[in-house]
């Protein structure tokens, strides 16, 4: 795709010249302006935002971050991040993440940031990642004659020397509950000692614990069996697409036994019982929908990848199924154990999908996700290659002990990043990572083509059934 027929109509009929750049699939207008040779500070880009009266674009240059509490009185409306599902209909003609930012053909209001009429030539994604459309600066302003317009952002480089919360928080959120509890300059310390505040594992999933080092099918059972709600989720994963099951799995001792094995039922029931202890709020790009959704897939590509490898340098079965599902474990623990803060977080990236999460949380909050969840995996006793997973799963240079989980979850992550929400820097993996881990490029990309095609469907349908 080039610019979508929408686009090219209205320019069209509003008879306003432009020019296309191509260049590489990219994940970030940085890495766009970069692949296409200009400079960031002319590009612009479209935010997704609405609430209870509908959808607003808010257009803003490409280096800036909405400021909410400026917008909100400005428009007098109390305006979150769109969610994507909205959005999909929106932009039926569009690759995701991608929106162009001229509201008309699309039938939205919109407002526009004054600054971006300061701006001598303008850039933009027309609904294409490999794409950008440049006009003069004079003729996007004239498109946007009917939008309404005003000063609501500030450059991202504020981040870095002053406070994010004047522009980046709803003004909603400074009630009891929101910058009032809010402590980012806490320091680590006081934040590891808040694990111990966690609640403690369930009676079930100290026995799997136990169990597996010598795992039997009976124990197994008599563990899972009673606990309705997870025998479910395991028959209901043996019964995906993804596990190619030719016959019916009709009782949980048939998902055992002839679809998933027992190790991996074992590690499957062992990350299902740990990650819903914790009371995370749903929505939101790091709520329970989008964490299950972006965990499940992680966990199903990781477990493929392990099958590259040469068999003695696989994970025990469904070890490396656990390590994708319980990897970002530190943003449930950010959610349950800091709930300002996970507000905060998720307001800041759903805003800002360019930007990567990891430099988000560390210029918003003093702290990553990594950090917790390996704290959190640690207070609970969990196996050391779960920590280690939790702790270096963004660290491509990471080659100690358990590296390989690490290093799999790391590839699994960047492999989904152009079709799924993901917090890994970009979609094309480290090349250093396919040599750390022995795997050819090509193999490990007709395999992750076929584990999404073949299991899109289950993979959703098992996600939203765990955030539900």
């Amino acid at each position: 795709m080039q610019v979508t027929q929408r686009i090219e109509t209205y320019l069209k009929v509003q008879k306003v010249p432009y020019r296309l750049l191509s260049h590489p699939p990219t994940d970030t207008l940085e890495e766009a302006a970069a692949a296409a040779g200009v400079e960031l500070c002319q590009l612009v880009r479209a935010v997704m935002l609405e609430d209870d009266t509908g959808l607003v674009m808010a257009i803003l240059p490409a280096d800036h971050m909405v400021d909410f509490a400026v917008l909100n009185r400005l428009l007098g409306r109390t305006l979150q991040p769109a969610r994507r599902e909205h959005l999909t209909a929106v932009f039926p003609d569009c690759e995701p993440r991608s929106f162009p930012p001229l509201p008309e053909p699309y039938g939205l209001s919109a407002v526009m940031d004054e600054q971006i009429a300061l701006m001598p030539s303008v850039c933009f994604e027309p609904g294409s990642h490999s794409h950008l459309l440049c006009m003069e600066g004079a003729l996007f302003s004239w498109l946007q004659q009917d939008t309404r317009r005003g000063v609501f952002s500030h450059p991202s480089r504020a981040l870095a020397s002053h406070s994010i919360h004047t522009f980046t928080m709803p003004a909603a959120s400074t009630g009891e509950d929101g910058l009032k509890k809010l402590h980012p300059a806490e320091d680590l310390a006081q934040r590891q000692h808040a694990v111990q505040g966690l609640p403690s594992l369930p009676d079930s999933n100290r026995r799997l614990l136990q169990l597996r080092n010598s795992p039997t099918l009976a124990q197994l059972m008599d563990i899972v069996a009673p606990d309705a709600v997870l025998a479910a989720q395991l028959l209901n994963y043996a019964r995906t697409v993804h596990y190619g099951y030719r016959g019916k799995a009709e009782t949980l001792h048939d998902a055992v036994t002839g679809v998933l094995g027992l190790e991996a039922a074992l590690h499957m029931a062992l990350g299902l019982g740990i990650a819903r202890i914790l009371r995370t709020p749903v929505d939101g790009p790091l709520g329970l929908h989008s964490y299950w959704q972006h965990t499940v897939c992680t966990a199903a590509l990781t477990e493929a990848l392990s099958t590259l490898l040469p068999p003695a340098n696989r994970p025990r079965p469904g070890l490396a199924y656990l390590a994708g599902l319980l990897h970002d474990i530190g943003f449930l623990a950010l959610g349950h154990l800091f709930k300002a803060e996970f507000f905060l977080l998720n307001k800041v990236i759903a805003a800002n999908p360019e930007v990567p999460v990891t430099l988000l949380e560390k210029r918003v909050l003093g702290f990553e996700h990594t950090q917790l969840g390996s704290w959190t995996l640690e207070h609970w006793t969990l196996p050391p290659e779960l920590l280690i997973t939790a702790r270096e799963h963004h660290n491509e240079y990471y080659r100690g002990e358990h590296a390989t989980l690490a290093n799999l979850v790391l590839l699994a992550e960047h492999l989904l990043k152009r079709t799924h929400f993901s917090d890994a820097a970009a979609a094309a993996p480290p090349p250093a990572i396919y040599t750390a881990l022995g795997l050819d490029k090509g193999r490990v990309g007709e395999l992750t083509a076929r584990v999404l095609e073949q299991g899109a469907a289950g993979l959703d349908d098992m996600a939203r059934a765990l955030s539900g």
